[in-house]
């Protein structure tokens, strides 16, 4: 089926944060590690490391975190992921992400995971029911160098043969329209709490996914 008139047909996304809104479930996995290696949760300030994790990355977040509280930041990150990982499973969907993926569909286009979650990122779209929406993935288990590198992205489109005319990367970090236009594609910024200071120059920067949906169809 060939695409219709929309500006990008051929759409990657990010997980964290933008197609799953798992950042609360994160946040809650590092005030846990902190609790369990003795600070009291007092003296957490869960906003400070929601936007370390939004502005910059998880790293940055246990480093800061680890540094406050004068802690191993090893230590604290081997707690932290093994709480993440139940704690994540409870993640859902951002308002208006499946229908955006079907939008994307319908339109005769594609859609493609580009996250550096391992497989529970999979299986979190299968929980959902979103997996049958997406053609390609490229997960933490394959073996390319993070994003805004653009080896994974292009991958992806080498192995899809996909036009990079009709091609955004979209994601919730300016890293992720880094990755995008260092791949030579459009980028869109997903940035619902306007916590992000943009540097990146995205085609577009939306708060909503059904704003992403709209500036698509026309």
């Amino acid at each position: 089926m060939e695409a219709l008139s929309v500006r990008y047909s051929q759409i990657f996304w990010d997980f964290d944060g933008t197609i799953m809104n798992t950042y609360p479930s994160m946040v809650e996995a590092v005030v846990k590690a902190l609790t369990q290696m003795g600070i009291s949760e007092f003296e957490i300030d869960d906003g400070e490391i929601y936007e370390a994790m939004r502005q910059s990355d998880l790293e940055t977040a246990l480093t800061q975190a680890s540094a406050m509280y004068n802690l191993d930041k090893a230590a604290l990150k081997d707690r932290y992921e093994a709480n993440e990982k139940s704690m994540v499973k409870t993640a859902k969907p951002f308002l208006g992400v499946p229908e955006i993926l079907q939008f994307v569909v319908d339109n005769g286009g594609r859609n493609f995971l580009l996250t550096h979650r391992d497989q529970s990122a999979l299986k979190g779209l299968e929980a959902e029911r979103l997996a049958s929406f997406f053609t390609g993935t490229v997960t933490k288990d394959q073996p390319f160098p993070r994003k805004p590198n653009p080896a994974s992205l292009e991958s992806l489109m080498t192995t899809y043969v996909v036009d990079k005319d009709a091609a955004m990367m979209v994601g919730d970090r300016n890293l992720d329209v880094e990755a995008g236009h260092n791949a030579g594609i459009a980028g869109a910024l997903f940035d619902p709490d306007h916590l992000i200071r943009v540097y990146s120059n995205p085609e577009i920067r939306v708060s909503q996914m059904p704003e992403l949906e709209e500036w698509l169809e026309h």
